[in-house]
Formats: C-alpha cells, structure tokens, sequence
C-alpha cells in the first residue's frame, strides 16, 4: 500500500502516536489494487473493491517523554 506522510506527536511513555495532519506527500507502492496508487486498474469506477488502506508515513513533531493523557490511569 502507498505510503502517506502524517506529521504528529509522540508520547515516549506509552508509545502513542497522535497524527495532526497529513502534509499531502505520498510514496506510490505502484499496485493495481491500491486505490491511491497512480497504477490503480479501477480508475474510473466509482465503487470498485480495491482497498483504500492508508498507511502513515509518521514523521514526530512534537516530543514527549511524559503518557499520553488518555493513557494515564485516574487517581484512586
């Protein structure tokens, strides 16, 4: 599947990943069932069955050596 940039935030202390945008780079994995490739077989179909599975290209903009704050536990 292509390849596709997202620029977020990394938490070190519980390895959560939150994407802010994506930058509109993308890497074309060149399949005919790739719905973003360039090499898509199903061009103009409308509703062909290919997949359209993203997968992000992380790029961290943001540091933090702290959890995420949905992954810290409340206090009891």
């Amino acid at each position: 599947m292509c390849l596709h940039e997202i620029v977020g935030d990394y938490w070190t202390g519980c390895g959560h990943f939150h994407g802010r945008y994506f930058t509109g780079v993308t890497s074309d994995c060149g399949s005919s069932r790739c719905k973003t490739s360039t090499s898509h077989m199903h061009k103009t179909a409308r509703n062909c069955g290919c997949p359209s599975v993203v997968t992000e290209d992380r790029r961290v903009q943001n540091l933090y050596r702290t959890p995420h704050p949905d992954c810290v536990r409340p206090s009891q």
